[in-house]
């Protein structure tokens, strides 16, 4: 536990180092929310006070929050990092480190999102504060239920970007797969709550990773409950056993093709 403790605080400082790239993704995050706020107000607009069950001051929020996990857990360490390692053949001097590989990129991924995250988190604040106010239901207990469930919806995020990345493996790049991934999780985690969905597609994203890494977190800040709470939590957690399980599997059967291939 020790080597991947350092290899996260040696991630963290060097992440320090590229304020530059942060601040232009913080710009096109602002850019972004701009649009889509300006666009829910249009809808609401119209006289609906409710859409779906939602005021529009609870929509905005719901946007902020679902988005900056996106946004948050952008690092390029689960895609460019493991992609480039594999393509490169660097793969094979990390099987032979006295350490799991996927592990350690987890590690590095966790460490190169914290400073990320909490700066969208500070500044999709401000914008909710701005656009449509403080939420009424929010309060210290809220706080507390929802950071350990933020927390695992970027790692959630990590570990199936990481999946995907291992596909290179066997596929030329694997970029294609994230970005259907990105997309799918932007249509129908962020941009629409799963209550505007029909009734099928409600439940597909219900038993699905979209569920834990971005309906659920937003939701509870939302409509905060200790029912809630345990619903998320008890989808993340299975969520990342399923998905610890097929990395390793999928690992292992991409170290065992490098090794015949004699990579």
């Amino acid at each position: 536990m020790r080597k991947y403790l350092t290899v996260a605080k040696t991630t963290f400082n060097d992440s320090l180092q590229y304020a530059t790239s942060i601040l232009f993704r913080i710009g096109g995050f602002t850019i972004t929310m701009l649009i889509l706020i300006s666009l829910w107000n249009y809808i609401y607009s119209g006289g609906d006070n409710l859409i779906s069950g939602y005021t529009l001051k609870e929509m905005i929020w719901y946007l902020l929050l679902a988005e900056i996990i996106t946004f948050g857990s952008g690092s390029k360490v689960s895609t460019n990092e493991v992609k480039n390692t594999i393509k490169s053949g660097n793969i094979a001097y990390q099987v032979t480190k006295p350490y799991s590989y996927p592990i350690f990129i987890i590690f590095k991924f966790i460490a190169d999102t914290c400073i990320r995250f909490v700066i969208f988190l500070g500044v999709a604040t401000i914008l909710g504060l701005i656009f449509a106010g403080p939420l009424d239901n929010f309060s210290l207990k809220t706080l507390l239920l929802a950071i350990p469930i933020f927390f695992l919806a970027v790692l959630i995020t990590g570990m199936v970007r990481i999946l995907i990345s291992l596909s290179s493996f066997w596929v030329e790049d694997s970029t294609p797969f994230q970005n259907v991934y990105s997309k799918i999780i932007l249509i129908f985690g962020v941009f629409f709550p799963m209550e505007m969905f029909p009734k099928i597609v409600r439940t597909i994203v219900r038993y699905s990773p979209i569920y834990g890494v971005s309906y659920g977190p937003a939701k509870l800040v939302i409509s905060p409950s200790i029912a809630l709470f345990k619903e998320v939590l008890i989808s993340q957690i299975i969520i990342i056993v399923i998905i610890s399980i097929l990395m390793s599997i999928v690992y292992k059967k991409g170290v065992k093709k490098l090794n015949v291939n004699g990579g």
